[in-house]
């Protein structure tokens, strides 16, 4: 009997051994597989989908022969294809190129204007849908075509095209000049009941174009004056009721909805001077605590309260400002609060007038009023946002200048 339970103990341990000593048989090498960065979507003049993936290749020695860093060199590669739907594109591409498509390291999304506008609902139920895919990749709207997009992403700081995906939005920690959504965020507000979706606005700087200098980046991407080799830029919002696209937003509107929402680090500002006629202070803004958002109904129409506590540091300084007395400081602080009001307000009813977009998701402060989800989706809110006005309170506090408050 002993004989017997050794033998079986015996064979489970050998089955146990072998199990664990066999491969997946469906298992690939990082060298079989074809690394997506970056997936492009158009819409071309005959109005079929042109899908574009950009693919990371390793790159050897370069043809001058010099070796500083040369074997860590990093470059890409596209490629495009007309096609129904974006898996048969991918199909498609698979069977043209000699290793496997794999989205897994895919950074972002670009999306053309031209198909935005159009709707997107099925490209997103495609992505969602994908088990590579990552839920955190950038959505970026762009005012070109994604392919031109893509082409012309040469970056002069980066070595690694995939490295400066990752870190491009970065700015928005202490610009403010634009959002970070990533394709999780965005698939949620599209779907949802409580507000409208929006997305990162990119472009093609023309430096060709004289565009005259607006405070604040009161403009949008492809339109700020900057000369630089790089020339894609990441500037503003693109806004969308349900999954189209309806207008662009400024990088000052971008500041103004990240306050709203609590996503502001930090930013520059520029606000008119009180010590001299038609000049302007800079000012650095950061939150002194989460701002406080209401929503009462008056006469079936929202009226929507935000509360805003800011805190300022003065950056300019010449012989007219002093950062010193409590008197410049209140005379600056009232300035401010009285710029900022102005934009934020600007800003929504922007979004409620000429978009019809809840993108501040307003809607979740709406909610609490309705007894039973049937009551609130009769309310229609989004459809009836565009009704809304707005009271807005900015409360800052002026901290002197970086000189007295950061040493």
């Amino acid at each position: 009997m002993k004989k017997i339970f050794k033998n079986f103990l015996l064979l489970i341990l050998l089955l146990i051994t072998l199990f664990n000593l066999t491969g997946c048989y469906d298992a690939r090498g990082i060298e079989e597989l074809a690394y997506v960065i970056a997936i492009g979507l158009d819409v071309s003049e005959d109005n079929e989908l042109e899908l574009t993936l950009q693919f990371a290749t390793s790159g050897g020695n370069d043809s001058s022969g010099s070796s500083s860093n040369s074997s860590q060199l990093t470059s890409t590669t596209m490629t495009s294809i007309k096609c129904a739907s974006i898996n048969s594109g991918i199909a498609s591409i698979n069977s043209h190129i000699s290793k496997k498509v794999n989205l897994s390291h895919c950074q972002k999304i670009i999306v053309s204007e031209k198909l935005a506008y159009l709707g997107l609902s099925e490209f997103l139920d495609t992505f969602a849908n994908n088990i590579e895919l990552r839920t955190d990749c950038s959505i970026v709207i762009s005012k070109c075509s994604a392919k031109d997009y893509l082409k012309n992403v040469k970056p002069s700081l980066e070595t690694l095209t995939a490295r400066y995906y990752e870190a491009s939005l970065n700015s928005t920690q202490y610009t403010g000049y634009t959002v970070d959504v990533n394709l999780s965020e965005f698939y949620s507000n599209v779907k949802d009941s409580y507000s409208q979706a929006y997305a990162i606005l990119g472009g093609i700087n023309n430096t060709s174009s004289k565009n005259n200098a607006q405070l604040n980046a009161d403009y949008t991407a492809g339109e700020s004056p900057i000369e630089d080799k790089d020339v894609i830029e990441n500037l503003g919002i693109a806004v969308f009721h349900g999954d189209k696209l309806v207008g662009e937003l400024t990088g000052l509107d971008s500041i103004c909805h990240l306050i709203v929402n609590n996503d502001l680090d930090s930013c520059t500002l520029s606000i008119p001077s009180p010590f001299e006629d038609e000049k302007y202070l800079d000012l650095s803004i950061t939150t002194e605590k989460k701002a406080k958002c209401s929503v009462t109904q008056i006469n079936s129409s929202p009226l929507i309260t935000v509360n805003v506590y800011l805190i300022g540091y003065g950056l300019s300084l010449n012989d007219d400002t002093s950062y010193n007395s409590a008197e410049s400081l209140k005379l600056v602080e009232n300035y401010a609060e009285k710029y900022i009001k102005s934009q934020i307000k600007d800003y929504l009813y922007k979004t409620s007038k000429k978009y019809n977009a809840d993108i501040c998701g307003f809607g979740r402060y709406a909610v609490t009023d309705y007894l039973t989800l049937d009551e609130w989706y009769k309310s229609n809110w989004l459809e009836n946002y565009k009704d809304s006005f707005f009271d807005v309170n900015v409360d800052l506090i002026m901290k002197s200048g970086n000189m007295f408050a950061r040493t």
